[in-house]
């Protein structure tokens, strides 16, 4: 994998972040975002949204493009100083010389939207240094926000925590899980029909393992996992930086974690192109050694 250095400043000259005004600033962006794209979504429901085809062969719509057009317009007054990469605002030629910026999908999930499963996320993450910092992942239909902040630097005054806001604004912590049994609860993607998803299988039933399989889009597994209901998820075709980075965080603060499949954490704004390998994400980090893919081989080339 093609990986340059980043020409950016140290971290040290970057200013110190209050994170006691900034995070609750960043949940009501996140809150008003899922307010707009449930607004699209129930529209939705009752006459089927225009869909376009984006360059990747993605698809792409209005409810797309009007949450990246606010969530970048509310970042970018809070915050004008760190510059935005988004989903729908990708093609940044500067961003290798960005040591802070905010990642962020505004509508994750959108073949889950089009096929009205509900199953769809905002995503907002704030990188530094290839790492995050904070994550964020609201719920629309849900009216719920789970939230990440990782103390990963010594001049960094945040507390390191990860809780739920709910629709009447309570905050519950989100809570460490240990898994000690030999049954999963494994999240899969609505595309896990590829051959390398059966083989991964057969390495676990191998290895003792039982599980149940659960389907779910976008990176609500993520929410899943944090929330106790999903042990393992398995990505093992490629995703982009915007979909992993705020369930890393979340992950990672509450003792699990998300790796390449070679067991490294992924880092952010590392490369000529935003696509990520395949994962492993777990609730128990201490679960890694026994789930790594042992003969999957990432087909690297398709994403550098």
């Amino acid at each position: 994998m093609n990986k340059e250095p980043l020409q950016v400043t140290s971290i040290s000259s970057l200013p110190v972040l209050d994170f006691s005004q900034l995070l609750p600033a960043i949940i009501t962006i996140t809150q008003q975002a899922g307010e707009l794209l449930t607004v699209f979504y129930n529209n939705h429901l009752q006459s089927s949204i225009d869909i376009e085809t984006k360059n990747d062969a993605s698809p792409v719509t209005a409810a797309d493009i009007a949450a990246h057009d606010f969530i970048e317009a509310a970042l970018q007054k809070l915050t004008p100083d760190i510059p935005v990469l988004s989903e729908e605002s990708a093609d940044v030629s500067s961003r290798r010389e960005w040591q802070r910026f905010w990642l962020v999908d505004p509508l994750d999930g959108t073949r889950e939207f089009i096929k009205k499963t509900g199953e769809f996320t905002v995503n907002i993450a704030l990188v530094e240094a290839g790492q995050v910092l904070i994550g964020l992942i609201g719920v629309p239909l849900k009216q719920q926000v789970y939230v990440a902040s990782n103390n990963l630097f010594s001049y960094s005054q945040q507390p390191k925590k990860a809780y739920r806001v709910d629709a009447d604004g309570s905050q519950h912590p989100l809570l460490k899980y240990s898994i000690e049994s030999k049954h999963l609860n494994t999240a899969m993607s609505r595309n896990s029909s590829r051959p390398q998803y059966a083989e991964y299988k057969q390495q676990l039933t191998d290895a003792g393992f039982e599980f149940d399989t659960i389907n779910a889009g976008s990176a609500y597994k993520f929410c899943l996992m944090v929330d106790g209901e999903i042990d393992l998820y398995p990505r093992l075709h490629p995703t982009s930086e915007w979909d992993t980075a705020s369930g890393q965080c979340l992950l990672e603060v509450v003792g699990g974690a998300l790796v390449d499949l070679k067991g490294r954490p992924f880092m952010y704004n590392q490369r000529n192109r935003l696509l990520n390998g395949g994962f492993i994400a777990v609730i128990d980090r201490n679960l890694l050694p026994a789930v790594l893919p042992k003969a999957f081989v990432a087909e690297e080339h398709h994403f550098k």
